[in-house]
């Protein structure tokens, strides 16, 4: 991933100084989200009672979990309830018409401790043996990517030294989930079998998003963007979803401060 940014920029300087008329500016990037992010989360969910290996009356030492099947599972509307960005951008723009634009972004999203229910395909809910809905309760976890982004941007007229511009954007993200290993069971008590659920260890992430923004640039060197950005991740494993792993799809507004320098 940096070899291919370093030579993007490459390319840009050496475009720049064959077009006088285009600006190249490098900028310090920070970006914040707008309130609390919704994810849908869904793969092949892990069979409890084959794993556990124990009876599934709870009266003899089994699990109220233990007879959810391996099934395919999401769940809907997850909460992250922060994500937040910062790295290098650079802009190679005119005063007025299309330009580019290239970040190195490192990005952290928070999951705060929730709880979530498992539903099967056809929307029916996961059913404890006791016949009630499985609500899981999840532990908090985050995830950290490094981002790579490119975009083109349009520069209208400006007006009293505030230059308006839109924008639209793709990056490929690749990072890791924390606090993401399954070991343990929620609910089931504090003994170390069964302790620890999700409280632990990693799992690899990879994903992109697009993005739409429009934002204004004034007295030269700062940029201040609201972007809407849809994005799409995927977790080699996730607790309980760790067969073909799990996806998960959310949108994200944010509000972004550029400084050049």
């Amino acid at each position: 991933m940096l070899k291919t940014t370093l030579t993007t920029i490459f390319l840009i300087v050496t475009i720049s100084q064959v077009q006088a008329q285009m600006t190249l500016k490098h900028g310090f990037y920070l970006s914040q989200s707008a309130g609390n992010i919704d994810a849908d989360m869904s793969g092949q969910h892990k069979d409890l009672a084959t794993y556990q290996g124990k009876d599934a009356n709870p009266s003899a030492g089994g699990s109220l979990y233990a007879g959810l099947p391996s099934a395919s599972t999401t769940i809907y509307d997850g909460e992250i309830s922060n994500a937040r960005s910062f790295g290098y951008n650079l802009r190679y723009t005119p005063k007025v018409g299309f330009g580019y634009e290239l970040g190195l972004y490192l990005t952290k999203l928070k999951m705060p401790t929730q709880d979530v229910a498992l539903i099967h395909d056809d929307g029916s809910a996961f059913k404890k043996i006791t016949g009630a809905d499985v609500v899981v309760d999840s532990p908090s976890s985050h995830i950290k990517t490094t981002d790579l982004y490119l975009g083109g941007l349009y520069n209208f007229e400006a007006v009293g030294g505030i230059t308006p511009y839109v924008g639209l954007g793709y990056a490929k993200v690749k990072g890791n989930w924390y606090k993401s290993y399954w070991r343990g069971y929620p609910g089931l008590g504090d003994s170390d079998e069964v302790s620890g659920y999700g409280q632990r260890g990693k799992t690899k992430v990879n994903g992109h998003y697009i993005s739409a923004k429009v934002g204004i640039n004034f007295n030269e060197n700062y940029n201040l963007e609201l972007e809407h950005a849809k994005h799409k991740i995927h977790a080699d494993s996730f607790r309980s979803f760790d067969i073909n792993g799990l996806d998960a799809k959310f949108n994200r507004t944010s509000v972004n401060l550029i400084v050049n320098f």
